[in-house]
């Protein structure tokens, strides 16, 4: 089988969708060899060079946009796979061939004023059709899905849920001169709690200060590393309307080879976000074994469990006790994290590959009955 696969969300500082694309393909290319890679993206340059890894982008094209309307159906003609996938839930309109789309969540339906309007204006155009002409799509999580089954009328059984994993560095222990290294390097002196992820609003970063300036806890720092995405600025508003510049630091983006240390010398890691596909963060503190809090909303629920400390995303009070009660206890920390990593030891990017593959299969044996 030669699939199309759309590469385009892995740039040079990528964010969760991109970490998926990236993660995903190497995995499909190592483990089911026997099949074509079609790599798909608008910059001429990608870290991917498997043998069964073939490039299709000479020069980079500026505007990713007009690139997957415009350029792409052209590529895509010349390459002629049997199946496509796009990784970040838009597709060409104008696409002749059978595709499997990846919807990660459907933040912008639910909740357009999370959202740039220029973002809301040019995915309502092309999300919906993009996902109503799909022979198949996946979901990261049973939340996602039922979304996406209320969201359009599609056969339940074209929408499949295939979950995400944490990438392999997460696994391995740093060593205490990595640690040291990296507290160095970001001037994290005190013990402190991590947040990993793009600064936007769905993310709930105002209320966890809030709740943090409140807690008693004076022995701590709130570190927030993350791309700044749409609306960062309310962050930094936030933290000078609070008085919070001595508490909280904003790190930017980390790169990957500083991550896993840097989780590995949280105290606990935060994750207050309103509404999630997946939570590939989540799933990297607790593979790194760091003690988590998050919101009680699905799927955050049922990927950490028992192992984390819950509190509602709008409930500012519960998350001050929250933050409180996994401060409060050293041996309460290490016993919820031991619990983290065995919970997170479910996902692999093996079996994410696998099932993505079955997905392939399944959609193109729909196509070949109902071709577009």
């Amino acid at each position: 089988m030669r699939v199309g696969f759309d590469a385009s969300p892995v740039r040079r500082f990528p964010s969760g969708v991109g970490h998926y694309a990236a993660s995903l393909l190497e995995a499909l290319a190592v483990n089911h060899p026997e099949h074509q890679y079609l790599v798909l993206s608008h910059l001429a340059r990608t870290p991917f060079a498997a043998s069964n890894m073939i490039p299709t982008q000479r020069r980079a094209f500026p505007i990713k946009e007009i690139w997957m309307q415009l350029w792409l159906p052209r590529i895509l003609k010349r390459f002629r796979p049997d199946i496509c996938h796009f990784t970040n839930g838009v597709a060409p309109l104008r696409m002749e061939l059978p595709y499997v789309l990846s919807v990660h969540d459907l933040s912008l339906i639910r909740h357009p004023e999370w959202h740039p309007r220029s973002r809301r204006l040019w995915m309502r155009r092309i999300f919906r059709p993009s996902a109503l002409r799909a022979a198949g799509i996946l979901c990261d999580s049973e939340a996602a899905r039922k979304d996406v089954l209320a969201w359009i009328q599609v056969d339940p059984s074209c929408v499949r849920v295939v979950p995400l994993a944490a990438r392999r560095s997460f696994s391995r222990r740093c060593s205490d001169h990595e640690k040291s290294a990296v507290r160095k390097k970001y001037g994290l002196q005190k013990k402190f709690f991590l947040y990993v992820g793009n600064l936007e609003p769905r993310k709930n970063l105002s209320l966890l200060m809030r709740a943090f300036k409140e807690a008693d806890l004076p022995d701590f720092d709130l570190v927030l590393a993350g791309r700044r995405a749409w609306l960062w600025r309310d962050v930094l508003l936030e933290i000078g309307r609070e008085r919070m510049e001595s508490k909280v630091k904003l790190l930017d983006y980390v790169p990957e080879g500083d991550l896993a240390a840097l989780y590995q010398c949280a105290s606990v890691f935060v994750y207050p976000s309103r509404m999630e596909g997946f939570g590939l963060p989540l799933v990297e503190a607790m593979t790194s074994e760091t003690p988590v809090v998050t919101s009680r909303v699905e799927p955050l629920v049922s990927l950490a469990g028992d192992a984390a400390w819950l509190a509602h995303p709008d409930d500012e009070k519960e998350w001050r006790q929250a933050l409180e009660d996994a401060a409060s206890s050293e041996k309460e920390r290490a016993s919820r994290s031991l619990r983290a990593k065995q919970l997170a030891a479910q996902y692999s990017w093996e079996r994410t590959a696998r099932e993505t593959l079955r997905c392939y299969e399944a959609a193109l044996s729909r196509a070949r009955e109902t071709p577009i």
